[in-house]
This record gives C-alpha cells, sequence and structure tokens, in this order.
C-alpha cells in the first residue's frame, strides 16, 4: 500500500455522484494521527465541501486493528525533549490543529460516516465522534486512556463524554477504562453497529441510493442503510460492561470533590476483572490528569464544543509544560519501564496554586491559537 498517511478514493454513485473515503494509512502505528495526516483531511475537507457531486464523507482506516490508538505522541515526546524549553512550539502547533479538525468534523455540512473498527483511543475518539453515523464493529475497543500518559481527555472529550449516558463519561475520563461496541452504543458514544466484514457492502448499498442535493435527505437514506445492516447482524453484538455496572459508577461518581470521587472508585476490592482493571489505571495514573479530566468534565457541562477544544488546548499544552506529559509518555511508549514518576505523585500534593497554573494559558503575550474557534 502506499505510504502516504492518508489514502483518498472515491466510490461512484448514480447520477454522477460519489461517496469519498479518507483511509488513515499508518497500520504499524495503528493508525496514529500525525500532523501530516491531519492537514490532509483538512486541506481534503475544504475539497469536499465545495464540490456538489460529494454527498458522503467515510472516513476509514488501513488494517484490521484499529482505526486510530490517538495522536502520534512518539513525535509529541521528541519535540519535547529535543526542543527543550521551547517544545511548546510544536506541541501546541499540533494539538491546535488537530482540535480544528474535531471542530470541522463535528460542523462539516455533509453527511460525515466513521468506520470505528478496532482500536479507537484519544485522537481516534475525537475522530470517531465527529462523525454523524458513528460505526462501531465486533472488534472495537474504544478508550479515553489519557490518564496513564499525563495528558487528558482531550480531542472534545470534555464535551462529548458529557453526552454519554449517565456519569459513564466522568468514569471512562478518570479510568482509562476500555469499552466495546455494545457499551459505545449504551452510553451513546456511537450510533451504528455493523460487523466489520460487512464495510464493502455497506458501500454497496448507499452507493446504489437515489442522491439529492439535501443533505438532510441523503442523511435519512444513510440511516435507513445503516439500520438494515444492523438489525441483520444483532447477534454479533460483544457482551458489554457499562450497563451491568452504571449502578456501582453512578454511586462511585456521586461525590461532590475529585478526592471524593478516587476515593470511593479506588476502594473497590471486589473481584471483577474489568472494574479491576479500571480502578488499578486510576490508582497508577498522573494526579494532574486526574484533576483536569475532573475540572473539564464539570465546566464543559455549560459549553459548546468550541469552548471546550479551547479549554483543552490550554490543558495539553500545560501538561507538556509541567512535565507530566513527557515522563508518562517515557514510561509506558519510550522506555516502557511502566513506572512514571509524576510530580506531584499524589492528589495531596496538587495544590490549588498548581491546579491554577494547569487551568490558565501559559502565554501573557500568545493568544490561544484557537480564540477564533
Amino acid at each position: 500500500m502506499s505510504e502516504q498517511p492518508v489514502l483518498f478514493s472515491e466510490k461512484a454513485c448514480s447520477d454522477g455522484k460519489k461517496i469519498v473515503i479518507a483511509t488513515l494509512n499508518a497500520e504499524k502505528a495503528l493508525n496514529s494521527l500525525s500532523l501530516e495526516m491531519v492537514d490532509l483531511i483538512t486541506a481534503e475537507a475544504d475539497k469536499w465541501e465545495a464540490d456538489d457531486s460529494v454527498v458522503a464523507i467515510l472516513l476509514d482506516s488501513a488494517g484490521d486493528r484499529a482505526l486510530c490508538a490517538g495522536g502520534d505522541i512518539r513525535m509529541l515526546y521528541e519535540s519535547m525533549v529535543e526542543c527543550g524549553d521551547d517544545y511548546n512550539a510544536y506541541l501546541t502547533d499540533f494539538f491546535s490543529r488537530e482540535y480544528r479538525l474535531n471542530h470541522r468534523l463535528h460542523n462539516f455540512p455533509k453527511p460525515m460516516i466513521i468506520w470505528g473498527n478496532g482500536i479507537v483511543m484519544g485522537g481516534g475518539m475525537g475522530l470517531l465522534e465527529g462523525g454523524d453515523f458513528r460505526i462501531v464493529t465486533e472488534n472495537t475497543r474504544i478508550a479515553m486512556p489519557e490518564v496513564t500518559i499525563g495528558l487528558l481527555p482531550d480531542v472534545g472529550a470534555s464535551w462529548f463524554l458529557n453526552q454519554a449516558r449517565g456519569n459513564s463519561g466522568l468514569f471512562l475520563a478518570l479510568t482509562g477504562a476500555q469499552i466495546n461496541a455494545t457499551d459505545a452504543l449504551y452510553a451513546g458514544l456511537a450510533d451504528i453497529f455493523i460487523p466489520h466484514g460487512e464495510k464493502a457492502a455497506m458501500l454497496d448499498q448507499l452507493a446504489a441510493l437515489s442522491w439529492g442535493e439535501n443533505a438532510d435527505e441523503n442523511s435519512a437514506q444513510i440511516s435507513g442503510v445503516l439500520e438494515a445492516l444492523q438489525n441483520q447482524h444483532q447477534a454479533m453484538l460483544p457482551d458489554g460492561q457499562l450497563e451491568h455496572h452504571m449502578s456501582w459508577i453512578e454511586k462511585v461518581t456521586s461525590g461532590n470533590t475529585l478526592e471524593e470521587l478516587v476515593d470511593a472508585i479506588t476502594s473497590y476490592e471486589g473481584d471483577d476483572s474489568w472494574l479491576s482493571r479500571a480502578v488499578a489505571t486510576l490508582k497508577r495514573g498522573c494526579p494532574a490528569t486526574m484533576f483536569l479530566s475532573y475540572e473539564l468534565n464539570q465546566r464543559g457541562r455549560d459549553l459548546p464544543l468550541n469552548e471546550c477544544l479551547k479549554l483543552e488546548l490550554t490543558g495539553t499544552v500545560n501538561c507538556g509544560k509541567y512535565g507530566v506529559f513527557r515522563e508518562g509518555v517515557r514510561a509506558q511508549i519510550i522506555e516502557k519501564d511502566n513506572d512514571p514518576k509524576f510530580q506531584p505523585a499524589t492528589l495531596a500534593e496538587l495544590t490549588s496554586e498548581m491546579r491554577e497554573q494547569y487551568l490558565t494559558w501559559p502565554w501573557a503575550d500568545r493568544e490561544s491559537p484557537l480564540a477564533d474557534l
């Protein structure tokens, strides 16, 4: 396959119409998003919007393992190491351009179909949640695992996790817990289940439709095709976890402070394997991430997506500035000792002054590159 990091193709439809297909093409890296990939999709999006023959967009990925495992954090780590005090230029540029793409997908005027097969984590969730039709498969593994690497659930998570059922989004943000297709549908983080092997059949059925000029009418047609395919394959849905654990999740996330929530979650001593993994992840997580996950979730409840993305950019840049992101990536990705030395090491040591610093845009002489979003 081509070395181009995003492949663009077309599916011919009736009356000269077409569905354009953007395929993330970094299979060995689990299709992790690079800045080049972000820029390629952004540039093509302008063409798709202007082209009257384009009736829908499908975003998928090369291989069977992942839609997208997140941002290219190895490259971000290298930029922090090589650039010293000026690490923030690349970090800020990367996240601001990625977040602009997220915002663009959420507000795109033509139907956007996202094929969320395999690993869909971090930046991959930003892509999936930007779709009008968020498709999950029998292989889907969704998570926002930033608590382990000293970042924060971003790419709009402080908005879309607030759309999830009950407090499930807050629980997923704090614990990095993995969920599958059934869980994603239950939580409201996905729309449609279709087996991975049916993607070509789906495209054929969409191409056979009679397309009009009205995006809403085209979306209704798409919905009919996708729902019919889902109905044919309901038996393939995997067993979920969220619904079975929702009463417990609601209980432990009902406290009035972050400390109360963390204490309630980490007090679990049962033998449920899914909960045990989530609790263990939180216990070894980054205190600054816990704070940002909670604080941005609370603030995001009353904010539109664009304002959430601005908050997230401040948080991600500060995670770089204060070293927790670099240390988390070192421990989990680079040296793989799984023993990050986050500073501060506990929530109790994360002072009110430190918390305020993480929420404050770090440069008085430079406005946020998302100020106009």
